[in-house]
């Protein structure tokens, strides 16, 4: 089954928010229960540092998604009503030279051309 861009990156920002989310709720309980009791320096290095990643995994996932709306909308092409009508290129018309008759020559017949469009 293939994914389109814009469910790409749904899952993705989705992937991003929960994960953040996931991070900084474990480190806030740890932060609240575990180090308050028995706190030292090199533990608050790790709850930051673990806190702000989350954070940041957040911010990624709205942006993400944000970014995966408007390209979304910029993907969609625009849906005509009715089918589409094209008219051919006139053939020009070539007046007759202003010869006198006795200097035409004889007269042939030509199968008018016709328009063909574009090869593909």
């Amino acid at each position: 089954m293939a994914w389109s861009n814009q469910t790409q990156s749904a899952r993705m920002a989705i992937i991003y928010i929960t994960l953040g989310a996931l991070i900084d709720v474990w480190t806030a309980l740890y932060y609240f229960l575990v180090y308050e009791k028995n706190s030292d320096s090199n533990s608050l290095f790790w709850i930051a540092g673990f806190f702000f990643s989350g954070l940041a995994l957040l911010i990624i996932g709205f942006l993400v998604g944000q970014i995966g709306r408007a390209a979304g909308k910029a993907e969609v092409a625009p849906a005509t009503t009715g089918p589409v009508t094209t008219t051919p290129n006139p053939v020009p018309v070539v007046p007759a030279a202003s010869l006198p008759m006795e200097n035409r020559g004889p007269q042939v017949a030509v199968a008018p051309v016709q328009h063909v469009g574009p090869v593909a």
